[in-house]
């Protein structure tokens, strides 16, 4: 990966963060069972996304790409044109089956009625991100790729600001209707249909803007007059650009359907009053811990660059050494993120959300652990997939979403543990992928872990910092707000823990110079003069 790509792949990470406090935001407005109705038609967008649009600004662009190379300019626009229209009218499609179906989907497979209108104002979505992908692939293609860091930010600042108006235009109505038909939910429900509204016309800008953008960078079309070669039929093109993404598009769909399957069980086998639990986990649980640890993923897709740099030089030591580092960043970082979160689970309930329940708690304090496995989950995949080892990928996802089942249902079934067993078998399903796609890039890479500078001295230090949590937990909960408690806490209990991993001689010193906010670290060692 070159620095353009890295910066690009990093942004891809922070705009998933901001998705996932744009979800946290939809919480603390609508409560927990409003989050439930809208939660569940965005795992149905995801769950279709997945196959419609997975990879595809990616390996369009890359198509795009090796045809400029090639000096085959009409070759590229017939394959631009070629991936508009074809995914134009599948994503029409697509929106007019999850408009049509949108009744019985959210009614008889979900079984959470409310979620019916969401699912019908945010269908027009899938054609809309389908055009901006085709947009991002002809942009990845010319090599001007900050656009996506660009684009990604602008979605998310326009749907919380049209969220934001139309939650309020709407709720008044939802309120009326409440009171009218003598339920609540409704309430909930046009606060969720506010932020599909937003959704759309947040697409629909970034359409306008990447558009504005291409009209004024249109090189292919002048480029093209000066090739005399005929270009490419329309289905041949489509078939390669199907043909180059069709794994990574399985490997999404299998990423996503956990959750779709997770809400498919949970609201069937239990009562509508329990709609809020699933709100909580999905908005609450997974949002904290899917912001975590897209926070670590985003580090350490600098230092895979650097690994593959040094294999492509024949450097296998650095490569080696630069690799570990990746593992140990993932582990240290990860440590100290669920011990935090487990920690001061009511502190950070009482700033999100502090209706809820002790069912919450629970779910912070058993299930924190998953920020762990999903940041080395995803630091391998990405590791493995730029390797091209796309089926061993796919194999390790199919696998652990089976564990996830039979977990699920089991705990479920047999445990009662209700919506925790979301939690146990996502847990045990992570922590599956994270073992075979560590075991396959261990292989690839020809060497062994170093349990004891890796995971033993991080969770000694984990340890010293949960304490210093739990001390400031009990000795300001009473005295000041949540949200300085959480500041203060983290602040201390931070600094304690690098202080501890300086002391036990943790880090090596190429390792602080490759690690993001490494300066820093070592401007804390020499201060305390531990380095």
């Amino acid at each position: 990966m070159n620095r353009a790509e890295v910066r690009r792949r990093q942004a891809e990470e922070i705009s998933n963060i901001l998705t996932l406090l744009t979800i946290l935001v939809i919480v603390r407005l609508t409560g927990h069972n409003g989050a439930a109705y809208m939660i569940v038609a965005l795992e149905v967008f995801w769950l279709l996304w997945s196959i419609l649009g997975g990879s595809l600004s990616d390996t369009l662009g890359k198509l795009l790409r090796s045809r400029r190379n090639k000096g085959q300019y009409k070759n590229g626009q017939q394959m631009r044109r070629s991936a508009m229209i074809c995914h134009a009218v599948l994503g029409i499609l697509g929106s007019l089956t999850m408009f049509l179906l949108a009744g019985p989907v959210a009614e008889e497979i979900f079984r959470i009625p409310c979620s019916t209108l969401i699912l019908m104002v945010i269908s027009p979505i899938l054609l809309l991100r389908s055009i901006s992908a085709v947009i991002l692939g002809y942009f990845y293609g010319e090599g001007t790729e900050s656009l996506t860091a660009v684009a990604g930010v602008m979605r998310q600042i326009f749907t919380l600001a049209f969220g934001f108006l139309f939650y309020g235009i709407l709720k008044g109505y939802g309120e009326k209707v409440s009171a009218l038909l003598q339920e609540e939910n409704y309430t909930s429900m046009y606060g969720g249909v506010g932020f599909a509204i937003a959704m759309n016309l947040a697409e629909l800008l970034v359409i306008f803007f990447l558009g504005m953008v291409y009209k004024g960078s249109r090189r292919l079309d002048k480029r093209s007059r000066q090739d005399n070669l005929s270009a490419e039929p329309m289905l041949y093109g489509i078939g390669v650009l199907w043909a180059s993404r069709w794994q990574q598009c399985i490997i999404k769909f299998l990423e996503t359907l956990p959750l779709v399957l997770g809400v498919f069980l949970f609201c069937r086998a239990s009562e509508l009053e329990a709609v809020g639990d699933y709100g909580m986990y999905a908005g609450i649980y997974l949002s904290v811990c899917g912001i975590a640890s897209f926070g670590i993923s985003a580090s350490t897709i600098p230092i895979i660059g650097k690994t593959y740099a040094g294999i492509r030089r024949e450097e296998s030591k650095a490569a080696r050494n630069l690799f570990q580092t990746g593992v140990h960043i993932c582990l240290v970082h990860g440590i100290f993120g669920a011990v935090f979160v487990a920690v001061m689970g009511t502190q950070l309930l009482a700033v999100i959300s502090p209706e809820s329940s002790e069912t919450a708690l629970q779910m912070l304090l058993g299930g924190s652990t998953m920020i762990i496995f999903m940041a080395l989950s995803s630091y391998f995949k990405r590791f493995l997939l730029i390797a091209g080892k796309k089926m061993p990928v796919m194999g390790a996802v199919g696998i652990g979403d089976m564990i996830y089942m039979i977990i699920v249902m089991i705990t479920f079934g047999i445990g009662k543990a209700g919506i925790l067993s979301l939690v146990y078998g996502g847990m045990a399903g992570m922590f599956v992928i994270c073992i075979l796609l560590g075991m396959l890039s261990y292989r690839q890479m020809r060497m062994r872990i170093d349990w004891l500078q890796v995971l033993v001295i991080p969770l000694g230090g984990g340890g010293v910092a949960g304490l210093l949590c739990m001390l400031f937990s009990r000795l300001f909960a009473l005295v000041l707000p949540p949200y300085l408690t959480l500041l203060l806490a983290l602040a201390v209990a931070g600094v304690s823990y690098w202080v501890v991993l300086l002391l036990l001689r943790n880090f090596r010193d190429q390792e602080l110079d490759v690690m993001p906010g490494g300066r820093l670290v070592i401007a804390l060692g020499r201060t305390l003069r531990l380095i």
